[in-house]
């Protein structure tokens, strides 16, 4: 038997400690590519693009709890495609950028996903994914020099304007509810979905920041996907 998850202390959701953080912490520097000045996120600049991404997908008619793929390379846009998606109460499927096609198009038909978020490195191996998938998935590209295959700019997605009273609302996913899909590397069998709850999350930070007792004084370097 495996043993269960630690319990997070806080009774507060993910996405409530989430929009805590940013508000406490406006005006400094949330996220930024080592090396270029141009690519500085502010807490509250985050916060605004992940609730733009939340409602888009909303407006989209993405449900909650329907799949959101994510593939792409390193980048601030990664993070906030993943936490909007979560914000959303829809749940984020991270794949392995550098995967064979005939493998992401398996995750892909299995998680059933609405939504794909892309790096643009990916769009050609994408449409060679659709084809084997028989089917379009709409299709969220950063940094997307030109649209094309209704490839739609990610930009566009992060500044979409959401009514004041939806800032305002808390999102809805409690502990229980699925936030992510990982899937396993199926070295020792066909690879799996496996769920991790928004509670699952809570418990992880609260036990990584336990150990590592992370102040607002501390810089954490990305290495994702």
């Amino acid at each position: 038997q495996h043993p269960k998850p630690p319990k997070p202390m806080t009774t507060k959701s993910f996405c409530q400690l989430l929009i805590e953080s940013c508000e406490k912490h406006s005006g400094r520097s949330a996220m930024r590519i080592v090396g270029d000045e141009t690519e500085v996120y502010t807490y509250a600049e985050m916060l605004k693009k992940i609730r733009s991404i939340a409602y888009r997908l909303k407006t989209e008619g993405v449900a909650f709890g329907d799949r959101v793929a994510l593939i792409g390379e390193n980048h601030p846009c990664w993070a906030i495609a993943y936490l909007g998606t979560i914000y959303h109460g829809a749940v984020i499927v991270p794949l392995d950028p550098h995967g064979e096609i005939e493998t992401i198009t398996n995750f892909l038909e299995n998680s059933e996903a609405k939504v794909a978020f892309l790096s643009p490195d990916m769009t050609g191996k994408f449409q060679q994914i659709e084809e084997k998938l028989g089917r379009h998935i709409p299709t969220v590209v950063w940094n997307l020099q030109q649209s094309s295959n209704g490839f739609q700019h990610f930009s566009d997605w992060s500044q979409t304007d959401f009514p004041e009273s939806f800032a305002k609302e808390m999102p809805i996913a409690k502990g229980d509810d699925i936030a992510l899909m990982i899937y396993t590397s199926g070295t020792t069998g066909t690879p799996k979905g496996v769920p991790l709850t928004h509670g699952n999350i809570v418990a992880e930070l609260e036990g990584i920041n336990k150990v590592i007792n992370i102040s607002s004084t501390d810089s954490i370097l990305s290495l994702l996907p």
